[in-house]
């Protein structure tokens, strides 16, 4: 992203307006020309992740610049907490994984799904300590594993112990903190998503711990989220985001290497570990009905496990907003 780039933390919540403010001096103009004071403000709950690398791209070459958008970024360390930042009024629009999507549906929630911007199943990993005793899967029986809260981790970790038949010790962290957890031995593995895994590994020693991947158990979509509300109030607004990673996903078709780099920087990854990571993400701005189809399935589950009040399914269908790709790309929609 370029020097003019404006993460706000969520942990920072008293500086945001002194932050913002501040930025808005000092940002003066994009290159292409475009005065940031002229365009129009969009709050952005965002995880830094590679999922999110379309987003990253349409930043640095200015595609939302070029739209008319000047993007306001509220990182969160999962799209769970991205999501609920935007339900609760914080943002205008969101970053966040299938598993978020069901439950807020579940809760009746006025959310809808403008586009999925990325997909992968092999992006969650369980990372364990070897001196824990675990070389397999079955060694993680009463051990301490640590995952997140109502993410798409979670439900990754209910299918691996049902396919595996075991029971743990399961703890609620945040990503990052996992890896200090386990580099500490508090706790004997973890189940998350990339780039902690890859980062507790680097940290702790490749030879010190064991990864395992299950890539047929869970495909995990990356999705834009708006409100009903803000949709029916800024239809405008919305086309020229989508439009603006349209653009981006044609530059990351376009330029591999460079878009690599763009990640990179972004995440604070190097780029090596970036492209190990990309290869396993398939990116685009679609909409399709895989996507459906696991919003129904986690519905279940969650429903199962008493993870929501409701016992009845949504018609997830009626959460997809299908009217800016169609006009945007019509072929990326399937559903």
């Amino acid at each position: 992203m370029n020097k003019n780039q404006k993460w706000i933390s969520s942990g920072a919540l008293l500086l945001i307006i002194l932050i913002s403010i501040g930025l808005f001096a000092l940002k003066g103009q994009n290159t292409n020309g475009a005065a940031v004071y002229d365009l129009e403000e969009v709050k952005l709950a965002i995880n830094i992740v590679p999922n999110s690398a379309l987003v990253f791209i349409a930043e640095d070459k200015e595609y939302f610049a070029e739209e008319g958008l000047n993007i306001q970024y509220y990182s969160f360390p999962t799209g769970k907490l991205a999501l609920d930042s935007l339900i609760s009024g914080g943002a205008d629009i969101a970053t966040t994984a299938d598993i978020p999507i069901t439950l807020a549906g579940l809760a009746k929630q006025d959310i809808s799904v403008v586009a999925t911007i990325e997909y992968s199943n092999n992006n969650i990993q369980v990372v364990a300590r070897k001196d824990s005793g675990i070389y397999e899967p079955q060694d993680l029986i009463g051990k301490k594993i640590a995952t997140t809260r109502g993410g798409g981790p979670l439900f990754f970790t209910y299918k691996f112990l049902e396919k595996y038949n075991i029971d743990i010790n399961l703890v609620n962290l945040n990503p990052s903190d996992m890896v200090t957890a386990l580099i500490k031995g508090e706790i004997d593995a973890f189940i998350v998503f990339e780039p902690y895994p890859f980062l507790a590994t680097e940290e702790i020693g490749e030879e010190k711990v064991n990864v395992f991947s299950e890539p047929d158990l869970y495909g995990e979509t990356w999705n834009i989220v708006i409100m009903d509300e803000f949709n029916n109030e800024n239809k405008g607004t919305v086309f020229k985001f989508i439009n603006a990673l349209v653009k981006a996903e044609q530059y990351l078709n376009e330029n591999p290497k460079e878009s690599l780099e763009i990640v990179a920087k972004n995440t604070g990854l190097d780029v090596d570990v970036v492209s190990g990571i990309m290869k396993k993400q398939n990116f685009g701005v679609v909409l399709n009905n895989e996507l459906i189809g696991y919003l129904k399935e986690e519905a279940i589950w969650a429903i199962k496990q008493g993870l929501s009040s409701s016992n009845e399914i949504p018609n997830y269908i009626d959460v997809i907003n299908r009217e800016y790709l169609l006009e945007i790309n019509p072929e990326a929609v399937t559903i």
